[in-house]
């Protein structure tokens, strides 16, 4: 049974109602509306990411990739290559030891990625989120409020108190192995109702205040799972849950997730493997209430052709420059170039505007959106009207977070496309194009519209930006 809970009190508490525009009947009978929800970051038009920074080396040390002085290099090239997007970066790994170490507990910094100058790794941490800010860039934590493991500071406490979900025969419920330990699962109810949720929650945002000003937070792998030992059912677990989401919220940070779920529908505003389930439910529930990244296939089944249809972000973890991926310094930024320009474009431009329909079936489906705007799975095109956007892996849309009137263009393989400008560039007669790149923009020609059509080379992985003359670029 899938249970959803009335929103209404928690509505009246967080969010504002400002419109019913794009209004949701969910099953209970409570009603959501896009216009309704005030989330701290607007997810729907935000590049969300993840950085692996460390994991434990199974020595009693760290495995370092990316230290917080690398990351913020990363950072300023990642706000070059996109062209100045929001965006915001979980650090995975940034406590203990690194990556799922020492959970429940989640209050010490990892040392080995603190700079040289500083005194501790969490002078280094609040610098790195304050430095990033500069960069069009939120820097937040992916932390666990599932799993537990037995080499834990909490583990003890956790077990005194039956905190730990349990299997028929009274033996404490394992879910997983990872860092060559056992993992068990955390029994929602129990550590709410005793208060350690909340005193986990309040004992890392003293940790670190600066997360009330990032806004976001991010719980890997947040499953909730029956607990027969307890006698304790699925649907209670989710409730508890709710809950602790809740109670984020009351605190000013708003929770991400990694799987969707729908029960969590006005809680959680985005997930890292996203893909709902029908394409009803695209139609259903807008971007601005639940949207992600792209699904991974060999992780659940899933309808991918929606995810053209609608748009769907990117990863960026497993491009980042890293020793663990294989990725080099001298190769990253056009593999981040690639999935960037082939996935944040669009998902911006088309979460913009208010989706109306798919008409079709399988490969064959078109979805229609407001303004005119087609996109086909077919053919792979988009038009707004009779303007072709995108055609294949070539495209030029809009870079509408900017304030320059100006438009991103990009090829895979490299063609000449000539492009119908847009309502807004009716009395632009002359821009410049410049080339994208990590160290930032490069001068390359002034092209002139004729005839309200660019013709625009692009080379084959080259991302270019093209800016109307009276918005001079300005470093």
């Amino acid at each position: 049974m899938r249970i959803v809970l009335t929103f209404l009190i928690i509505f009246n508490s967080i969010f504002t109602q400002v419109g019913q525009k794009n209004r949701i009947h969910l099953p209970d009978g409570s009603v959501v509306g896009d216009s309704s929800i005030h989330w701290h970051h607007r997810y729907d038009h935000t590049l969300v990411m993840k950085m692996l920074n460390a994991v434990p080396d199974g020595k009693g040390g760290s495995k370092v990739f990316i230290n917080f002085e690398k990351a913020l290099e990363l950072v300023k090239m990642l706000d070059n290559l996109t062209l100045e997007a929001p965006k915001i970066i979980y650090l995975v790994g940034w406590q203990y030891h690194g990556h799922d170490d020492l959970y429940p507990a989640f209050f010490e910094v990892n040392k080995a990625l603190k700079r040289p100058q500083d005194k501790d790794a969490l002078t280094s941490l609040l610098w790195l989120m304050k430095e990033a800010k500069k960069y069009h860039t939120t820097i937040s934590l992916h932390i666990n409020m599932t799993d537990a493991y037995n080499n834990s500071p909490l583990w003890e406490e956790y077990v005194a108190n039956d905190l730990i979900s349990k299997n028929a025969d009274g033996s404490l419920m394992q879910i997983g192995f990872y860092n060559d330990r056992k993992s068990y699962q955390i029994n929602y109810r129990n550590e709410w109702e005793k208060g350690y949720a909340q005193k986990r929650i309040d004992a890392l945002i003293e940790l670190l205040p600066s997360l009330k000003e990032a806004g976001t937070i991010h719980l890997d792998a947040w499953i909730a799972r029956e607990s027969k030992g307890h006698s304790e059912s699925l649907d209670i677990e989710k409730l508890y849950q709710q809950k602790i989401c809740k109670y984020w919220l009351q605190k000013g940070i708003d929770p991400t997730s990694e799987w969707v779920m729908d029960y969590m529908t006005g809680l959680v505003p985005y997930y890292w493997h996203f893909n709902h389930r029908t394409q009803a439910d695209y139609l259903k529930v807008p971007a601005s209430i639940c949207t992600g990244s792209r699904m991974n296939p060999d992780l659940r089944d899933s309808d991918f052709g929606l995810e053209f249809l609608f748009g769907t972000s990117m990863y960026g973890e497993n491009i980042f420059p890293s020793a663990n991926n294989k990725v080099t310094d001298d190769v990253w930024d056009a593999l981040f170039v690639r999935d960037f320009y082939l996935s944040f474009l669009q998902y911006d431009y088309l979460n913009r505007l208010d989706r109306k329909a798919i008409d079709g079936k399988g490969n064959k489906r078109i979805a229609s959106f407001s303004g005119g705007v087609k996109v086909s799975l077919a053919d792979s095109t988009i038009w707004q009207n009779e303007r072709l956007l995108r055609e294949g892996n070539t495209l030029c849309f809009p870079a509408l977070w900017r304030s320059d009137n100006s438009l991103a263009a990009y090829s895979q393989k490299g063609t000449i496309l000539r492009y119908a400008v847009p309502e807004s560039w009716k009395t632009v007669k002359k821009t410049e194009v410049f080339l994208v790149t990590k160290n930032g923009l490069q001068k390359s020609e002034n092209l002139e519209v004729r005839n309200e059509n660019l013709t625009l080379t692009l080379r084959a992985g080259q991302p270019l930006i093209i800016i109307p003359e009276k918005n001079q670029y300005q470093k």
